[in-house]
């Protein structure tokens, strides 16, 4: 919707430039850095300031790294890159809504030049901006297979203000009140049915993204002489749309900074706090800084502002290299590292799918491999454990996988609706370890049950060998059954691996880590019953000791023992984290997995 009315405003402006032959394109950048930076300047530097103060030193390299990219207009880029399994809760990202100011500037930077080329054919201008609308929008679509890129990038969601453009190069017609107030009515109606209808679970933008942006076309379309229009004309809509940039500016950061020192969602109360703030702030930045400077003509006034705008992007990325300056919460470090997903550093470091030409993230232990560890995310923690265990003999281990994929050969997994990403990787991983001679031992891991539950609408499994099966529980067991017996038929050691327990809650509400809280804090009892994991895990437990029970050379691995005693199972013991959240264990979990394994014996023996 927003990026339609910005269209149309900004579109206008060129075109009634242009036909008074008064448009300078000089003028057109002066003006766009005068109204955008003065109040972006103050919530950057205010998010760096509170940071240093609320953040530990993970979130706020992060915090540095997102004050970087949004100095050169170019956060939704990096939120592209920090897109996937691994990535942070969007919740807690400050500057996330910077994204769709990010696509603007880099559509404006180029679309008054495009304008002026298209003032050739000044009778084709429609038709030019209708075509491009019409690619760009068929360019979403197509892109089914990366949800993040169809979100964040320019080609994908330039269309939203080509409409708005579209709407400003069609000549004026005149039509009647009643048609416009009819226009008007279908126009709002198409929004509420977008605030009803599109959700987390809907594919957006794709052709959801038409209701919002159609009912704002046809709002706009209507002119201002319905009765909506002038309702919105009043005095209070009036300041509100005054104050609309700045407090776009401004609630993100306040909400998130909230939701981080709250640990969670904070109460309704802190959140009316965290508005009410952020409006007087938008007004204030209003008042004080925008309507100054915005129209200032010192002549090196836009220099000034891009200067201060570098200026803070530097300090961003100097915080980003400092890792946060640590040693700002040094009392809380220590805890507050098992939260970190400390393998994505690792990736960097240790990745090695170059070196042995597989797609995929691959962690090794730096030695030959004679050990693989395939499957989703979870296997990371196997390998973490593996590698501890063999950490003072030459046994090597590597590890092959991707997040939100089991280490079945042929399955595809659609996550959330994407198409697959699955299955061709799986199958480059298994052929690997299968053809590799070196190689003795594979280990299969995954976090099991949630492939399982139907009733969750997450992961859907398919399997062309058997296209009619759409029961995740029965593919799950035919795929694994001839995973391993390809393994086994190369010669391979098997080691099925029944994953830990999931604790159903954020580890991090069993520690107080936060710097600064707004409320008080009592921690929670870091466990769970065993009969709740049990009850969770039974399916899924069973078709992996089928697997193993019709196998008889595999081997199992159940990681439930290091865990859990007859009552409970723990998310922490002895005074350490051992997970980093509600599923995937900390550092010191896999230490602790291959310590307690290590004491059983028989999983390290068998792999000898």
């Amino acid at each position: 919707m927003f990026f339609v009315i910005s269209g149309y405003l900004i579109t206008g402006i060129i075109l009634q430039g242009q036909a008074k032959a008064k448009f300078s394109i000089i003028e057109f950048y002066r003006r766009r850095i005068q109204r955008i930076i003065p109040a972006l300047l103050l919530v950057l530097l205010f998010c760096l300031i509170a940071g240093w103060w609320v953040l530990l030193p993970y979130e706020y390299a992060m915090l540095g790294q997102q004050t970087a990219a949004s100095s050169v207009f170019a956060p939704n880029i990096l939120f592209w890159t920090e897109a996937g399994y691994f990535d942070t809760n969007s919740k807690l990202k400050p500057l996330l809504h910077l994204w769709s100011l990010g696509v603007e500037e880099q559509f404006y930077l180029l679309w008054p030049l495009a304008l002026l080329l298209a003032a050739r054919w000044p009778s084709r201008i429609v038709f030019i901006i209708a075509g491009l609308a019409l690619l760009s929008f068929s360019m979403g679509i197509a892109i089914t297979n990366d949800n993040a890129a169809s979100f964040f990038l320019p080609q994908f969601r330039v269309w939203e203000l080509l409409l708005g453009a579209l709407i400003a190069a069609l000549p004026l017609s005149r039509v009647s009140v009643i048609a416009n107030n009819l226009t008007a009515m279908v126009g709002l109606g198409l929004l509420m049915c977008a605030v009803v209808f599109i959700n987390r679970e809907r594919d957006f933008p794709g052709w959801w993204a038409l209701l919002p942006t159609f009912g704002a076309v046809l709002l706009i379309w209507s002119g201002p002489s319905h009765r909506l229009a002038q309702l919105m004309g009043s005095s209070v809509l009036v300041l509100i749309g005054k104050i609309s940039f700045p407090l776009y500016l401004w609630h993100w950061p306040l909400l998130t900074f909230a939701r981080i020192m709250e640990q969670g969602e904070p109460s309704v109360e802190i959140r009316l706090v965290a508005v009410t703030i952020s409006v007087l702030l938008a007004w204030l930045s209003y008042r004080q800084v925008e309507s100054r400077l915005r129209y200032h003509p010192g002549r090196y006034t836009p220099m000034i502002l891009l200067a201060c705008l570098f200026t803070l992007g530097a300090a961003g990325y100097a915080i980003f290299k400092k890792d946060g300056f640590p040693e700002r919460t040094a009392e809380l470090n220590a805890s507050a590292v098992a939260f970190y997903w400390q393998e994505l550093g690792l990736h960097e470091r240790d990745d090695c799918s170059e070196a042995l030409g597989v797609a995929g993230r691959c962690l090794s232990d730096g030695k030959p491999p004679q050990i693989a560890v395939i499957g989703d995310s979870h296997s990371t923690n196997t390998f973490f454990a593996l590698a501890h265990h063999y950490r003072s003999s030459n046994i090597g281990v590597v590890r092959l996988g991707r997040g939100g994929c089991p280490p079945l050969y042929g399955v595809a997994v659609q996550d959330s609706g994407n198409l697959d990403f699955c299955k061709d990787v799986t199958r480059s991983h298994l052929d690997w370890a299968i053809q590799d001679p070196a190689l003795t031992t594979v280990y299969l891991s995954s976090m099991g049950p949630m492939y399982l539950n139907q009733k969750q609408p997450r992961y859907v499994l398919r399997d062309n060998s058997t296209p009619t099966a759409t029961n995740n529980r029965l593919i799950f067991a035919n795929a694994l059954d001839k995973t391993i017996a390809m393994l086994l038929a190369a010669n391979k050691k098997v080691v099925l691996v029944i994953d830990w327990p999931g604790l159903g809650f954020d580890p991090k509400t069993c520690l107080d880590i936060r710097p600064v809280r707004l409320s008080g804090f009592k921690p929670r009892d870091c466990e769970i019953p065993r009969q709740r994991h049990n009850k969770r895990e039974s399916e899924y437990r069973q078709i992996i000791l089928n697997a193993w029970q019709k196998n008889p050379q595999t081997l199992l691995w159940d990681t439930t023992k290091a865990f859990c005693d007859a009552k409970k199972c723990y998310g922490m013991l002895d005074g350490k984290m051992l997970y980093r959240d509600p599923a995937h264990l900390s550092m010191e979990g896999s230490r602790h997995l291959a310590e307690a394994l290590e004491l059983e014996a028989a999983p390290a023996k068998l792999t000898r």
